[in-house]
């Protein structure tokens, strides 16, 4: 009897293939749709392209999500499963511009798992910490990047162009890296739930379509269904330390269990969300792995579609992570980048929601970093309140706007902060001069109702004892959120 192999590979490098700016000649959107579907589509159709070319049988696959994969194979068939990534990889690097690297390890199936685990993270990281290993000669690893950095393949642009109406994906031996819509040598129908019968690819598709429902918005055409300024932008999330709780499972058939919960989630809910009829002509999933997400939106409905989202993953980790010993894994971060202008390039966008989502993580578990500021889940009701005060001021009590933009003047940066870097004492403003300012900013109007309302957002703004008022950094998102509602963007 022949001694069972755990095969566990890894996609690195997906950020920069995702912010890799286009080249200007194909559609961006398109492109970064591709790219993101392919990404998301690989290490789903790879284990199974692998098992299909060895003619073994689909139950071999563990896990599979956008990143990785996780495989049981026989001791015979290692050296063969070898022949056929290595020749993955080198089709992925070169397709990808040598910004993504296949890596995997295997170990066999001897001791408890978290001891195989571990084996499997060593074998990893002796790979992930040593990529020159694999060249003869180091020289040629660097030769990429000489050349232009530049997307111009239109590849991912066809790619994402076809992703409406495509019903299945397809792998083909001769072109590893290329996967095809509804043909190829294998192929695997895209599924919007799982059944009985689950053979096919957990893939559901949801677009912001034109007014003609023929095709997916332009950037412009999303921005124009804000309300409030014309905006679109860019939500980003991801569980906090997921990696944790995988690594302490005591079985293989837990950390299957666990990845798959969470791929699950993901993709049911988003699909679920963008279907209700505040979200569907605003919102495009961009893409969904093992344990984080994308979309593209308009800003208000990425705001409510990120409230949504933390408050179904609060209740998805109370019922399905309880066994979980530590709180790592039961909390999610997320990132809002809003594009400053129509026109702002896509990738861009993408990445600057990359990056805020990287500080949100380092800042503390469970925190959304949006309008500059990280603030706690609990915090944005305290912010949603305040903007509708603000907001209230200009719609329904004649305010100018321009109000708006003298209260956020008071946040901007001047001389006291540039001291403050430079090492000089700052004299810290008296509360009630803060008081006063704010006081002075915000209109004055006759009635109880106005009256209560502009006191709401004073107190909104620096809290509710005038003896103690300071501007509060939370009470800056509010600010923002108003502003963008009222269309005042100066």
């Amino acid at each position: 009897m022949s001694l069972q192999v755990f095969l566990q590979a890894q996609l690195l490098g997906s950020e920069e293939f995702l912010t890799s700016p286009s080249s200007g000649r194909h559609d961006e959107m398109a492109d970064l749709m591709g790219r993101c579907t392919w990404l998301t589509l690989m290490c789903e159709v790879l284990p199974r392209a692998l098992l299909a070319q060895l003619r073994l049988s689909r139950m071999l696959l563990g896990s599979s999500s956008a990143e990785q994969f996780l495989l049981v194979l026989a001791e015979e068939d290692i050296s063969r499963a070898n022949d056929f990534l290595n020749g993955a990889a080198d089709a992925i690097a070169k397709l990808s511009g040598n910004t993504l690297r296949l890596v995997w390890a295997s170990t066999e199936n001897l001791g408890a798992w978290p001891i195989a685990r571990k084996r499997l993270d060593d074998a990893l990281l002796a790979k992930t910490s040593a990529p020159l290993a694999k060249h003869g000669d180091p020289a040629a690893v660097f030769a990429p990047f000489y050349e232009a950095t530049e997307n111009d393949d239109p590849y991912f642009a066809s790619f994402g162009g076809n992703l409406q109406q495509a019903a299945s994906v397809g792998w083909s031996a001769d072109r590893p890296a290329h996967l095809s819509w509804d043909e190829g040598e294998y192929c695997w129908a895209l599924k919007e739930q799982f059944g009985i019968d689950d053979e096919g690819i957990l893939f559901p598709r949801r677009f912001a379509l034109n007014d003609t429902s023929a095709c997916p918005s332009s950037l412009a055409e999303l921005a124009e269904r804000a309300e409030g300024a014309p905006r679109w932008g860019i939500l980003r999330g991801d569980v906090d330390q997921f990696e944790l709780p995988l690594r302490r499972v005591g079985s293989v058939e837990e950390h299957i269990q666990l990845s798959m919960l969470l791929k699950e989630f993901f993709a049911g809910e988003l699909a679920l969300l963008c279907t209700v009829p505040d979200f569907w002509r605003k919102v495009t999933i961009l893409y969904r792995g093992g344990d984080d997400f994308a979309v593209l939106g308009t800003w208000d409905a990425l705001l409510a579609i990120a409230r949504e989202m933390q408050r179904l993953f609060d209740k998805f980790a109370e019922q399905n992570l309880q066994s979980l010993p530590s709180l790592e894994g039961k909390s999610v971060s997320m990132a809002l980048s809003i594009a400053p202008e129509i026109g702002t390039p896509l990738a861009a966008v993408f990445k600057d929601a990359g990056t805020q989502l990287r500080r949100a993580k380092a800042s503390e578990a469970g925190t959304f970093y949006l309008f500059g500021r990280a603030l706690e889940w609990k915090r944005l009701g305290e912010a949603e309140e305040l903007k509708g005060s603000l907001a209230r001021l200009v719609k329904d009590f004649g305010c100018s706007p321009e109000y708006l933009n003298e209260l956020a003047s008071m946040y901007r940066e001047g001389s006291s902060a540039r001291a403050a870097r430079r090492g000089k004492a700052v004299r810290a403003d008296k509360p009630w001069r803060t008081y006063m300012r704010l006081s002075g900013v915000i209109p004055q109007s006759r009635g109880k109702e106005i009256s209560n309302t502009r006191n709401a957002a004073i107190a909104g703004l620096g809290g509710k004892k005038a003896a103690g008022v300071k501007l509060r950094p939370a009470a800056r998102v509010g600010l923002e959120w108003a502003r963008l509602a009222v269309g005042s963007t100066a």
